[in-house]
């Protein structure tokens, strides 16, 4: 537990701080929900819960002793209550209206929405719930508001019994993001390959582990990208030189890469992308509102990575098989792929281009800052 606290940043404050109406809780994301979600709509607080802010302050003491003696916190370890009612008592000073998060399975945010109930809590689906996901997920998921990805979404919080009192299946922010700014890219790629890179030191042991598989999907788009010679880019999740270094090892000389510098450049990278090949990526689904074919290469002989309708799923068997699906998916006209698909998009990812779901969020946040509670 020494350890785990070793990786927090320490701050000693004496003043208190200045209330704020909206908090940002966690800084996954925080900067996309302050920039194109709230902007100049009110002034917010980004909670960093890897920073652990020392208030030497007797109006802060006090109210965290009463709070050490009126708060009941069940089934944690008195060094995790502790830290919980720290929070709790941070919050009470900036006394917000709403605490928004792009974390929505943080298990800190979960606790704190049953230790308020005059505060609207909201959260933003951030990446896929699929079943190897949600069983990872082994404390109580209760939501003031959500907004996810689609409807099928709304049934994966059913199945898991997750609680959520008002859900809203309006697509992905990053997604409304992304179209908002890349609006007239002309396709230069024929693949986008969305890396899903971890250090093989990482990798389980079990047969059953999502990044052998993979690596096994990688291994087979290489080899893919050198039969044919697609013009290819490869959408970098951010994992630095090991990251480049493993792709470079394996992959062509002449394929490209997104720059994880620059915000939302894997968006652009599909966008410019005919077809977009992944395993078990966030993106992937993403990708089915982003104007580009839509591929899973399932080597996995299961569905609980990437469960969608089989429109999206190559069920990897031989080499030439999947040549044969990419060959056909490139040189279908998108207007007829589109048709085909669009039936599938309120369950997959519901975006309204009229009405895209930064533009959603904020206009909810206002009818709550102005006391109308729409949630």
């Amino acid at each position: 537990m020494i350890r785990k606290f070793l990786k927090y940043n320490i701050n000693c404050k004496f003043q208190l701080q200045n209330q704020k109406n909206i908090i940002i809780f966690d800084k996954e994301g925080s900067e996309d929900i302050k920039k194109y979600v709230i902007g100049n709509m009110e002034k917010c607080f980004i909670y960093d819960v890897k920073t652990i802010t020392l208030y030497f302050n007797i109006k802060f003491i006090i109210k965290y002793i009463k709070n050490l003696f009126t708060t009941k916190i069940e089934n944690i370890s008195l060094l995790k209550k502790l830290y919980l009612i720290y929070i709790k008592t941070e919050i009470q000073i900036f006394n917000p209206k709403i605490i928004i998060t792009y974390n929505d399975d943080n298990i800190i945010y979960h606790y704190l929405i049953k230790l308020f109930q005059k505060i609207t809590f909201i959260a933003i689906q951030n990446g896929l719930r699929e079943e190897f996901i949600r069983d990872r997920v082994k404390h109580s998921i209760n939501h003031d508001c959500l907004y996810c990805f689609g409807r099928n979404d709304q049934k994966k919080n059913i199945l898991s019994n997750w609680a959520v009192k008002n859900i809203h299946p309006i697509g992905s922010l990053r997604v409304g993001i992304a179209l908002s700014k890349f609006k007239s890219l002309n396709k230069k790629y024929d693949l986008c390959f969305i890396s899903e890179y971890e250090s093989r030191k990482e990798n389980s042991e079990s047969k059953d582990y999502w990044n052998n598989y993979w690596l096994n999907v990688s291994e087979i788009v290489s080899q893919l990208i050198k039969k044919k010679n697609y013009r290819t880019i490869i959408a970098l999740n951010g994992r630095g030189a090991r990251e480049i270094n493993f792709f470079k090892s394996l992959f062509p000389a002449n394929v490209e890469y997104s720059d994880p510098e620059k915000e939302h450049d894997s968006y652009r990278a599909i966008l410019e992308s005919n077809l977009t090949l992944g395993f078990c990526s966030t993106l992937l689904v993403e990708s089915m509102a982003l104007n580009t074919r839509v591929l899973q290469i399932n080597t996995s002989n299961t569905n609980k990575y990437f469960n969608f309708n089989e429109i999206f799923v190559h069920k990897y068997s031989n080499f030439d098989g999947l040549v044969n699906n990419i060959e056909e998916l490139i040189s279908t006209p998108y207007k007829d792929y589109f048709q085909k698909i669009e039936n599938f998009l309120p369950e997959y990812m519901n975006i309204n281009n009229a009405n895209l779901p930064q533009n959603l969020i904020q206009n909810n946040i206002r009818e709550i800052l102005t006391s109308t509670q729409v949630l």
